[in-house]
């Protein structure tokens, strides 16, 4: 079983802008497709990292109120990914108009 760390997003506008925001803090791009609804960031720093972001599965109420999730894997190691999952809260707690849980 693979083992992750996941950052919840609620009041970002979709799925595509949390997905641009990570990719532009880790330098990489996205790529659409394989999952509807879901973006996986590639290109990353690390070559074992894996960022997945997608709609929470218990969403529920108002589109603009649904969390965004972001799901951080990582090949190595639990402590590559939880630094990684780290670095990405720090850098989206930058963002005022959004709310963010780690899990």
């Amino acid at each position: 079983m693979t083992e992750v760390d996941n950052i919840d997003v609620i009041g970002a506008q979709s799925v595509l802008e949390v997905a641009e925001v990570v990719a532009a803090v880790l330098g990489a791009r996205m790529e659409m497709g394989g999952e509807p609804g879901r973006i996986v960031v590639t290109g990353a720093p690390d070559p074992d990292l894996r960022i997945v972001i997608g709609l929470a599965l218990n969403d529920r109420g108002l589109p603009d109120r649904w969390t965004r999730r972001i799901t951080v894997t990582h090949d190595r190691g639990g402590d590559e990914r939880h630094h990684w999952a780290q670095h990405l809260l720090g850098a989206l707690t930058e963002r005022r108009d959004w709310t963010l849980t780690a899990s």
